[in-house]
């Protein structure tokens, strides 16, 4: 062979070497670009508390996850960098290839971006943040201690641009998003579609949310509702009274039921009647009674009666007139719902009588049969209940049978009352009617 012949062949291998240098280049800026996409899905989709708990369980990876979570700018503008570096490199290399293959030229450059769109769009982009996205946590701790790494590295160049765009913006590049209590419900509803959560789970972590918003108000047993007994009574009589309702602790008062003298528990009562003690007067076997506002919240009522010991509280209005009664019951089961005993002998709030038509108890709030049938009854601060609706629509106190209409086709009918007071409600929801179409008959 001559030595021209030589001199080819020796460039050619150069050429040959120098093509499969660049495809190695470009492959390995491919892996590159697809470990930073990762990186961004997994750090983005993994929770702080899932990391908290990785952290309790002692997973190798979770201290550097946690502290990139708790400076999401820097890991953040660290995958920017290192993927914005391997993404044009890549392009470079391939525009390069191209360029020897084809020649300079329009279509080296249509082939080169041909090549870098798909092959990164692919490769580096869609395929590696599904990825991520389904195995966030194995992902997440894979990469942190790399991520970790670079963003030390690259400390100069992310505080120059934190210190840029903290002016330009006049805050963090990335503020840290916090998580509402509405954001948390969505989440809960979402776990009972899936099945992850129980129907009853869900009412109750609501419930959870709505007890520090609640009054005592909405959780008190009315006025009229209250049992009580009056100071003249003897120890016999108010144990018959117990016997009768089979509560443990009764109000006592004196002549008119404003004037409430005291709390009287079932166990003094025992011991006084046991003892012969039986014209002992009720007052001293009282506990002093515990008054409190209706606004109050019901969360720092339990803490009080906590603390105190207390079981019982009488409510009392703006005015310093008797409302009603509290107790450490009726504060549970604002979060567990209604705790009936061999006592109890109330209907359900709600009762479904057929489609449209339910049975309600006339002291139901008007916002929960809203919340409970997706309804939108009119709520006014002169009334709460579905009996003040009425009330306030008819204008009078209504008889049994009568009846009012409201928008959306609703009907609410006085089904039973006891004396004055409305006990019970029939609620007829009528279907849409659909509209006839234009031109027919």
């Amino acid at each position: 062979m001559s030595a021209s012949g030589f001199c080819q062949a020796g460039v050619r291998i150069s050429v040959i070497i120098e093509y499969y240098l660049y495809i190695s280049i470009f492959v390995l800026t491919l892996v590159c670009s697809a470990f930073f996409s990762c990186s961004e899905s997994a750090l983005f989709s993994i929770t702080r508390a899932k990391v908290r708990t990785l952290i309790n369980e002692g997973v190798p990876g979770a201290q550097a996850l946690l502290a990139l979570k708790e400076n999401p700018d820097r890991f953040l503008i660290t995958i920017l960098i290192g993927n914005n570096i391997v993404n044009i490199l890549g392009a470079s290399v391939v525009t390069a290839l191209a360029i020897g293959v084809f020649g300079p030229g329009a279509l080296a450059v249509v082939v080169a971006t041909f090549c870098v769109v798909i092959l990164l769009l692919i490769f580096g982009e869609i395929m590696p943040k599904m990825y991520a996205s389904r195995h966030s946590t194995s992902t997440a701790l894979f990469v942190s201690s790399t991520i970790y790494l670079l963003s030390r590295i690259f400390s100069p160049v992310i505080w120059a641009i934190n210190a840029v765009a903290g002016k330009m913006t006049g805050g963090p590049v990335f503020s840290q998003h916090l998580i509402t209590e509405e954001e948390i419900k969505e989440w809960i509803d979402v776990g009972q579609e899936e099945g992850t959560i129980e129907k009853d789970e869900q009412e109750m972590l609501h419930s959870v949310f709505e007890f520090a918003d609640t009054r005592v108000r909405e959780a008190m047993t009315p006025r009229i509702d209250v049992v009580m007994t009056e100071d003249i009574l003897s120890p016999e009589d108010a144990l018959e009274i117990f016997k009768k309702t089979g509560f443990s602790r009764l109000p006592v008062y004196h002549e008119t039921i404003d004037n409430i003298r005291g709390i009287l528990n079932i166990k003094d009562v025992f011991v006084a009647v046991m003892d012969g003690r039986n014209h002992h007067p009720l007052v001293e076997l009282c506990s002093e009674p515990v008054y409190v506002p209706e606004t109050k919240k019901i969360d720092d009522l339990l803490r009080e009666m906590k603390v105190r010991k207390n079981h019982l509280a009488i409510v009392l209005d703006e005015y310093g007139a008797f409302v009603g009664i509290i107790t450490v019951e009726d504060i549970v089961e604002e979060l567990v719902g209604d705790i009936l005993d061999e006592f109890d002998t109330e209907e359900p709030e709600l009762i479904r009588v057929a489609d449209g038509v339910y049975s309600v108890d006339a002291r139901m709030w008007v916002s929960d049969l809203n919340k409970e049938l997706d309804l939108d009854l009119p709520e006014y601060e002169t009334y709460e209940t579905i009996a003040g609706l009425i009330i306030d629509r008819l204008g009078y106190i209504p008889r049994i049978g009568e009846s009012c209409d409201l928008d959306g086709g609703i009907r609410l009918i006085v089904i039973q009352m006891k004396g004055k007071r409305i006990t019970r409600i029939k609620l007829l929801i009528s279907p849409p009617t659909k509209k006839p179409e234009a031109g027919s008959a």
